[in-house]
């Protein structure tokens, strides 16, 4: 990726994220953080990955998905780009699957912390 697109890209999720906790008011949408942004070269469309502190992803998908003009309109008068995106929103469970993987490990090492002591000196 080039580095105008990346640039594209942390500027989209940089106004995206401020549009979401500014402008959009629903009392149903949790904690949403954007985790990454990937626009297609062409300018037409942007992938917005989120991720949601109550891991109610359905729900959030389905309130930003319907309020992806109004997201889209006022990211227009943010952000100045010759194409203004189609915005498309995206689940993004990588935060949930560290978590998880954490948990484990935590654990494994928990259960080894123990056989250790069962051992005696």
């Amino acid at each position: 990726m080039s580095l105008r697109m990346d640039k594209v890209n942390s500027e989209i999720k940089h106004k995206i994220a401020d549009i979401i906790r500014k402008e959009v008011d629903d009392p149903h949408l949790g904690l949403v953080s954007i985790t990454r942004v990937r626009t297609s070269s062409d300018l037409k469309e942007s992938r917005i990955f989120f991720s949601v502190l109550d891991n109610n992803f359905a729900r959030t998908e389905k309130i930003l998905t319907s309020m992806k003009d109004f997201i889209r309109l006022m990211l227009g008068k943010k952000i100045r780009l010759k194409i203004l995106p189609q915005l498309t929103f995206v689940p993004d469970d990588s935060i949930k699957y560290s978590v998880d993987i954490y948990k484990r490990i935590e654990e494994v090492r928990s259960v080894e912390r123990r056989n250790k002591g069962d051992k005696g000196p």
